[in-house]
C-alpha cells in the first residue's frame, strides 16, 4: 500500500500521520490504494477506537473504508487470530493479545508493555 511511507514517519505523532493519510485519500479521490491493511490498519484501527471523539467525523469514513477493505468484521476477526511476534521479548502471541506502539509501529505483548525508548502509546 502506498500509505506505508506516511505511517513510518516516526518523528510525527500518529494523529498527524493519520491526518496526512486522510488528506491523501481524499486528494486521490478516495482510492482504495490509499487505504490501510495489515499492521498499519491494526495500529490505526486500535488507536482510533480509543480516540475517535477527538477527531473530525470524516476520519471515520477513512477508517471504515479500510475496515471494509480488509473484509469487515470477518476480516478483523481473522486478523486478530493471526500470530505475531513481540518485538521486545520475541515471544509469539495471537494479535488479539498484542499491542502496537504508535510511535515506532512495533508489536509488543502486554507483559513487555511500552518500551522506554519510544514516546508512542501502546494500543
Amino acid at each position: 500500500m502506498r500509505t506505508d511511507h506516511i505511517l513510518h514517519r516516526y518523528g510525527l505523532p500518529l494523529e498527524e500521520r493519520v491526518g496526512q493519510l486522510f488528506e491523501e485519500w481524499v486528494r486521490d479521490g478516495r482510492s482504495s490504494d490509499q487505504l490501510l491493511t495489515g499492521r498499519g490498519f491494526f495500529t490505526v484501527y486500535s488507536w482510533y477506537s480509543g480516540h475517535w471523539p477527538d477527531h473530525d467525523i470524516a476520519w471515520s469514513e477513512y477508517v471504515t473504508a479500510s475496515y471494509d477493505l480488509i473484509g469487515g468484521r470477518d476480516g478483523w476477526n481473522a486478523m486478530l487470530r493471526e500470530r505475531a511476534v513481540c518485538e521486545s521479548c520475541w515471544d509469539t502471541y495471537r494479535l488479539e493479545n498484542m499491542g502496537v506502539c504508535t510511535g515506532c509501529m512495533r508489536y509488543s505483548c502486554y507483559a513487555c508493555g511500552a518500551h522506554g525508548s519510544c514516546a508512542g502509546e501502546l494500543v
